[in-house]
């Protein structure tokens, strides 16, 4: 791809605003943060920071429930679910360094559906659970090494093991503790590869050998940096598995996403909730796409009789869906948050102008904020970070600079393409 186009064109984004600085003869303002109707600030720091706080719809029904650390990262949240009866949605543990601890999100019904833990701030293990078994993602410096799906009736197991060092993946498929199925395969996932959907378990490739056809594509997509209400970047970045069907609810998004996009649930996780708004600048570029071609009738008739002469056995061995289309290409996100904001809606306004003309400084290398900005907003916590699908950058990397963003950039845009989604179908849909 033509990295250095798109290089000059990142690097050319610019948002510009008027001075916000006043005159001599203008009120002082009120920076402080107090409680009003929707959000009750339980403890404050010496400084007037939040240290607890909760945010309300009405007095029996929180929004957010959520504890800082005294340099302004969070320390736990709590998210409840907006649109369905308030129930809770996500909770986050951080250290004072933002390093994550762990996180869980939860079912409408209140169960735990997906729980991570982490270790030296990289994820250790993440457990998915449903009525069908719980499934356990193991990882060793973040990378993925192991999942073990274990069936309701505790019997049936699948394992699958990824050597990082050769790119080998084995999967061990056993079925009332009895061994009845060992393979392995070339590469993490692979056209053909199955996958139990409910719980993200990867299953063995009943394909023989498919071939794919490769389509060059070259397209990108990028915005200037927007005002959103959440810093959940679900429009600018694509699932990294886009299962067949229904795309689901809003309430379910971040759950699926998360299970398998590590940069994707970063995000989530360090800006789970917002006081005001979040400052989003997003970079798409779509090199490329395969898909499995060329899979003879015959071959498809076969998977298809064994689906069906034992449905639960094809499920153990193969999932429900398997890999028909592999995405290349990048994906980027710069976030710029802002936390304990003022409660008087004019310090509010001064600070958000303040941040768009410092995300732009940053970006742009102008020098918009003079120093009086800077010092209105100190008094707030502001950050701005740059994420992306590299392994290096999906927790963020921290942009206090112009020449902070240039290396990051730099950094993203000389590095090759990666898969960026597993597209899947379903397999009853083989012979239609």
């Amino acid at each position: 791809m033509h990295h250095k186009f798109y290089l000059s064109l990142l690097l050319a984004v610019t948002v510009l605003f008027s001075s916000c600085t006043a005159d001599d003869s203008t009120p002082s303002i009120d920076y402080s943060i107090k409680s009003d109707d929707h959000l009750k600030i339980l403890s404050q720091y010496d400084n007037g920071w939040i240290k607890e706080a909760k945010h309300i719809y009405s007095e029996d029904q929180p929004i957010h429930e959520v504890t800082y650390h005294e340099n302004g990262f969070i320390k736990s949240a709590k998210v409840y679910n907006f649109y369905h009866d308030r129930e809770l949605y996500m909770e986050v543990r951080r250290d004072e360094q933002n390093r994550p601890l762990w996180s869980k999100y939860y079912t409408p019904e209140g169960d735990v559906w997906f729980e991570t833990e982490y270790e030296n701030g990289l994820v250790s293990e993440k457990i998915v659970y449903s009525e069908l078994g719980t499934s356990i993602h193991t990882y060793t410096n973040g990378e993925i090494n192991s999942i073990e799906f274990i069936s309701s009736n505790g019997r049936d197991k699948s394992m699958t093991t990824y050597d990082l060092e050769t790119a080998v993946k084995t999967v061990k498929i056993t079925e009332n503790s009895e061994m009845i199925l060992e393979q392995q395969f070339n590469g993490q996932d692979d056209f053909g590869s199955g996958i139990l959907t409910s719980n993200h378990a990867p299953k063995a490739n009943p394909f023989d050998e498919p071939q794919n056809g490769y389509l060059t594509i070259g397209t990108s997509f990028m915005h200037s940096p927007i005002w959103q209400f959440n810093a959940n970047p679900k429009d600018d970045v694509i699932a990294y598995r886009k299962y067949a069907g229904l795309h689901p609810p809003a309430s379910k998004f971040a759950v699926q996403h998360a299970v398998n996009f590590e940069m994707y649930q970063s995000i989530i996780e360090q800006y789970p909730y917002t006081e005001d708004q979040v400052l989003i600048l997003g970079y798409k570029e779509n090199e490329g796409n395969a898909a499995i071609i060329d899979v003879s009738r015959d071959e498809r008739l076969a998977i298809d009789a064994e689906r069906l002469e034992d449905p639960d056995l094809f499920a153990l061995k193969y999932g429900d869906q398997y890999v028909n289309k592999i995405h290349y290409g990048k994906n980027l996100i710069v976030v710029g948050a802002l936390r304990n904001m003022p409660t008087h809606v004019t310090a509010i306004e001064q600070v958000n102008k303040v941040a768009q003309k410092r995300m732009n400084d940053i970006l742009n290398g102008t020098n918009l904020v003079s120093e009086n900005e800077m010092e209105i907003l100190n008094k707030v916590w502001f950050e701005v970070k740059l994420f992306s699908t590299f392994k290096n950058q999906r927790n963020g990397i921290l942009l206090e600079d112009t020449e902070d963003y240039q290396a990051a950039l730099e950094e993203f845009t000389a590095a090759e393409p990666e898969i960026i989604q597993y597209e899947y179908k379903k397999f009853e849909h083989l012979v239609q």
